[in-house]
């Protein structure tokens, strides 16, 4: 074994190519970021239409606005309800699949997320840090939903 090997057992290994290291971090960016790009939590939440509790009495509701592209619906749900129980009242067409974070929104008014786009949610302009089924939403917040590249 010559000076050069002992010193570095590694010299003799190849590395990968510079195109493979890359897109391996993109790839553990890309996992990393999901909670935030739309990810949400398989929580069960209130349902939308769930208006009436079991006593017959008329439960709080939020007014929430919803922002997806140019359109704007204001929407009204059950206090308690959730960033994605606010997507699924709203009546926009939209897909999503379960993931390790939960569910993950696919797709939404037919544009899916695809190579390094997705979709992501702000609140009230500032982007939460956990999932759209586990933010609740408040009365008068403005939840937008925006088609991304990273």
């Amino acid at each position: 074994m010559n000076r050069k090997t002992a010193q570095n057992p590694a010299a003799g290994r190849r590395t990968p190519p510079l195109r493979s290291r890359v897109a391996a971090l993109l790839a553990a960016a890309l996992i990393a970021a999901a909670p935030a790009l739309g990810a949400c939590s398989a929580a069960p939440s209130a349902p939308a239409d769930a208006g009436q509790q079991a006593s017959g009495q008329q439960q709080a509701s939020v007014s929430v606005t919803q922002k997806v592209g140019d359109a704007e619906k204001t929407v009204e749900v059950p206090d308690g309800s959730t960033v994605l129980d606010v997507l699924k009242a709203s009546g926009v067409d939209f897909e999503s699949s379960d993931g390790s974070y939960g569910a993950y929104v696919t797709s939404i008014d037919g544009k899916a997320a695809e190579g390094n786009s997705g979709w992501t949610y702000s609140v009230n302009g500032e982007q939460p840090t956990v999932g759209c089924g586990e933010y609740e939403v408040a009365d008068g917040d403005v939840v937008t939903w925006e088609y991304v590249s990273f």
